[in-house]
């Protein structure tokens, strides 16, 4: 078959259209997209382990948590004292009168409370319970910010492979408007093929911007969370997982009450109030308070000698206290138990979306996909031989150029999904640094 030169012309368009439109979705389309690259400027690349190292060194979040076991450690010093208080100096001076003469007196007298029935050791167990208490509430802010991190991460690489293809796609379409304009003008096309070009390349513009738009969005978002300045480089390096997991929810819930830090810092509040009533309970005995004295009186009469007092516990006998303890106890019981359900739930949640984006994303890969390659190739062929007008293929084109899309957020889904299982279970599924 003999065509005419503008058909060859445009079939070479539309080998173009079929050439760039259909890929795999990989790091390597970042070269399109990536203005940094487009404007020639060095950047440094950073892939996912590395994004969650800066993270867990500069997000605000995690910093503020921190700062709570600056709090904590200081009132393990404060236990951490061999005496509870600072000695007392008293001194006194005073003058008497004899029939014979007058005379000045005066004493000197040191004065400290002991610690006794171990409260010290008893106060060291309870603040070193809190000290752990509150580093797995640090680490139970990591696990939320790495679960942000990683969602961040994965957004930006969905944003950058969509704007990869929107910005080939308006490519495509540029092209094609000018060879259709052309076409047009020398009487080969309708005014309505024409103008089906024309609302085409408009959509397509109106899509890239879209898909800019969305990009900066995430990599902002993304910045956020490392702790970086807005207008810092950032050149993310890596690739979704599509690769099929196998995993029980029956290990995931296991996982998730031996490894979920929440959960344990609460368990800790709870041995933390028991370490606490033990204390008050030796509290209702007052600590004593021993001194040495020496006096001096007048005509070289020297005393020296020591005093033991304590208080006699009839009225306060740490009642209040004992209270709180125990209520703090009951309380941290309590938490535990509906924090054990709230982690079932979560699980069983997970779980589930996670089985919904395995099954989603294997239908794409087994069935959609591989008949998206073959629709592309017979529609090409249809189209040749004359058996497809240009609209029916470029339609097809469409059709087929927004499956790709969808299957690049639904590979996006399934990453999320992965990583919700992993922040609720604690159990590493896939490494962070591939």
């Amino acid at each position: 078959m003999i065509y005419p030169v503008h058909h060859i012309k445009y079939v070479t368009v539309v080998t173009l259209i079929a050439s760039v439109l259909f890929f795999t979705p990989d790091i390597s389309m970042a070269e399109v997209s990536d203005p940094t690259r487009r404007e020639g400027r060095e950047t440094n690349s950073v892939n996912l382990e590395e994004c969650i190292k800066a993270a867990i060194e500069n997000n605000l979040q995690i910093a503020a948590a921190r700062n709570g076991l600056g709090i904590a450690e200081a009132d393990r010093i404060k236990a951490s004292l061999l005496f509870p208080s600072n000695p007392k100096v008293q001194s006194k001076v005073g003058s008497r009168s004899t029939p014979a003469d007058r005379m000045t007196d005066y004493s000197v007298s040191l004065f400290q409370e002991l610690q006794v029935y171990g409260q010290r050791r008893k106060r060291i167990n309870v603040s070193n319970k809190k000290i752990e208490k509150v580093k797995l509430e640090i680490a139970d802010v990591e696990r939320t910010v790495i679960a942000k991190v990683k969602t961040g991460f994965y957004e930006v690489l969905t944003a950058r492979d969509i704007l990869s293809l929107r910005e080939n796609v308006n490519s495509i379409f540029e092209r094609l408007w000018d060879a259709t304009r052309e076409r047009y003008n020398a009487g080969a096309i309708a005014a309505l093929e024409l103008n089906s070009i024309k609302i085409g390349y408009g959509q397509a513009r109106q899509q890239l911007l879209v898909a800019k738009n969305n990009y900066k969005n995430r990599l902002l978002n993304l910045k956020l969370l490392l702790g970086k300045p807005g207008d810092e480089v950032l050149n993310i390096e890596g690739k979704l997982y599509s690769e099929k997991l196998l995993i029980s929810k029956e290990d995931l819930l296991a996982s998730a009450y031996g490894k979920r830090p929440d959960l344990k810092a609460i368990e800790f509040e709870k041995e933390r109030a028991s370490q606490e009533i033990l204390l008050r309970k030796v509290e209702i005995i007052p600590n004593p308070s021993v001194s040495g004295f020496f006096s001096r009186e007048e005509g070289d009469n020297v005393i020296v000698g020591g005093q033991v007092y304590f208080s006699i516990p009839i009225w306060d006998r740490k009642q209040p206290e004992l209270k709180r303890a125990r209520t703090a106890r009951d309380t941290a019981g309590i938490n535990i138990k509906y924090k054990q359900l709230e982690i079932q739930k979560e699980v069983e949640t997970a779980f589930q979306t996670f089985m919904a984006a395995k099954e989603g994303i294997a239908i794409y890969t087994d069935e959609i996909i591989p008949q998206v390659d073959e629709s592309l190739s017979l529609n090409e062929i249809s189209y040749r031989d004359g058996n497809t007008s240009f609209i029916e293929f470029l339609t097809m084109q469409k059709n087929l150029l927004e499956t790709r899309a969808t299957y690049i957020n639904t590979l996006l889904d399934y990453n999320k999904a992965i990583i919700n299982i992993e922040t609720v279970s604690g159990e590493r599924l896939i490494s962070n640094d591939r």
